[in-house]
């Protein structure tokens, strides 16, 4: 009876045991994966997007390209084969062709009968790349012009200087005996030639050297200006080109 009592209050015992044990926790903490329900919506890809990111790559592959190609095209132009001074007409044996990249204005070889028979605006150098504002159609001097070179004091120049294409008096300086006799003539100074152009520049003022100026004057004014230049009595005063509007509006 003993025994049937021991086994009775061990049964109770694991029962109570049993009872105050937690139950498993389902999910997550139990290590159990938590069934999918449903269909998971599949990821769509953006192919307009991906056609135009394509379009974009080829398009600057093949702009890059372009631009090699063109960076690296060279033309055949015309160049200077010997020196051609300022004034002198341009001859055919004074022109080679070259082949050159990227030389704005630069004229093809086909157009060399263009440039044959032109006159040299400015002074032309041996290998030099020819364009269309180094020679000029009209002769110089031009027909009832005469050229004129000018030996001047600096006190006799505008100080700013002058440039080829200023529009210029040349004024008679009165010599220093006639001045003494009559003081007038400074007052009314005479104009030796009026709206002269001024054709080339050189010397060096600053150093108090004579500035050398060639002018082109009417062929009616050029005797008067060569003799009183020789007798160191001219001057040149810078004025403003024919036509040339006023600016106090009168």
């Amino acid at each position: 009876m003993s025994s049937s009592t021991t086994t009775s209050n061990k049964d109770s015992g694991t029962a109570a045991k049993t009872r105050g044990m937690r139950a498993p926790v389902e999910g997550l903490l139990s290590g159990a994966r938590r069934a999918t329900t449903g269909l998971q919506p599949r990821r769509s890809r953006s192919w307009g997007l991906v056609t135009l990111a394509a379009l974009l790559v080829l398009g600057t592959g093949l702009a890059v390209a372009a631009w090699g190609l063109n960076a690296g095209q060279k033309d055949s132009v015309i160049a200077i084969g010997g020196p051609v001074a300022k004034g002198q007409l341009i001859g055919r044996q004074d022109l080679v062709s070259t082949s050159v990249a990227g030389v704005q204005g630069a004229i093809p070889v086909d157009q060399l009968n263009t440039v044959v028979g032109k006159t040299a605006a400015v002074d032309l150098v041996q290998g030099q790349i020819l364009t269309s504002t180094m020679f000029t159609s009209s002769p110089i001097p031009a027909a009832g012009k005469s050229v004129i070179g000018l030996a001047l004091d600096p006190a006799r120049v505008p100080g700013a200087g002058l440039d080829p294409g200023d529009v210029v008096d040349v004024i008679a300086v009165p010599g220093g005996d006639a001045t003494k006799e009559d003081p007038a003539g400074l007052d009314a100074p005479e104009v030796l030639a009026r709206g002269a152009q001024v054709y080339d520049v050189g010397g060096k003022s600053a150093t108090g050297g004579q500035v050398l100026v060639t002018v082109v004057v009417d062929a009616s004014d050029a005797d008067r200006v060569a003799a009183y230049s020789t007798q160191n009595r001219v001057a040149v005063v810078e004025t403003a080109p024919v036509g040339a509007e006023k600016t106090d509006g009168k």
